[in-house]
């Protein structure tokens, strides 16, 4: 082989290499749809709804009962398990 063949095949070498790596610097448009999250949030806005009226009136009972009271129905509970 010839001396000057040896180096232009290097120097193609390295044109080809530059071009490759500079050709990953380009900068590139990419679409994104970005679809809307609000289905998520009405969904546990209903669920949430939909269990506060649901537990309304247990809450309600439960404002009534007094401490005293309480303990009075758990303590004949757990003397009806024995």
């Amino acid at each position: 082989m010839k001396p000057g063949g040896i180096m232009a095949r290097a120097v193609l070498a390295v044109m080809c290499l530059s071009i490759c790596i500079l050709a990953g610097c380009l900068w590139t448009k990419h679409e994104i749809e970005v679809k809307p999250m609000h289905v998520i949030v009405d969904v546990n806005v209903k669920i949430q709804q939909e269990l506060q009226e649901k537990f309304k009136k247990t809450d309600e009972v439960s404002k009534e009962i007094s401490d005293k009271e309480a303990e009075e129905a758990l303590s004949k509970y757990l003397e009806s398990q024995k």
